[in-house]
């Protein structure tokens, strides 16, 4: 896996990650709004660390299991993002995507059958029959593809304009 410096060098014009950035103290608009478009999917935006949490030494009962799989993750983008930077790495949501491209929220979890048949079927007419990676989970190249179609638009942006302390846009493009 990359690390976030090596994305940052790699001089892309657009990157969408599926990382929070722009942490602060409380709910971020754009998670909320998140939550609202994926309706009974809301679970798979977990609301985003403040930054106080990423410096905590200890984490148990202050965070998801979820959160905590990918705190480092959060932490080395958090440490290396600039409001220049995020011009053009921008945060992602796929499931998102998803939604966006059903027009509402996907009926069935990417980790069932079902759910990996909806997604294909939403990606198809768009990207063709998405490969197979190896050492990739299906359902981790489908989201690739989703965001894909996102940096085609973005088709909306969610978020209420806030910032965090550092000057960080709090938003997710769709």
């Amino acid at each position: 896996m990359a690390t976030f410096a090596e994305l940052v060098a790699a001089k892309f014009d657009l990157m969408l990650i599926d990382v929070p950035i722009g942490l602060i103290d409380g709910p971020r608009a754009c998670d909320v709004e998140a939550r609202a478009l994926l309706g009974a999917r809301r679970s798979s935006v977990f609301p985003a660390p403040s930054r106080r949490l990423l410096t905590t030494q200890r984490y148990a009962g202050q965070c998801s299991v979820q959160l905590w799989n990918i705190l480092y993750k959060i932490r080395e983008v958090d440490a290396g993002m600039t409001p220049r930077l995020q011009r053009r790495i921008r945060e992602a949501h796929p499931e998102c995507s998803f939604a966006q491209l059903n027009g509402g929220p996907l009926r069935f979890s990417k980790k069932t059958s079902e759910g990996l048949a909806e997604r294909r079927a939403l990606l198809r007419p768009l990207f063709g029959t998405t490969p197979a990676v190896p050492g990739t989970a299906v359902d981790d190249v489908l989201d690739a593809y989703a965001l894909l179609w996102s940096a085609t638009g973005p088709h909306a942006v969610l978020g209420n304009g806030e910032r965090d302390v550092r000057g960080l846009h709090c938003e997710i493009v769709i």
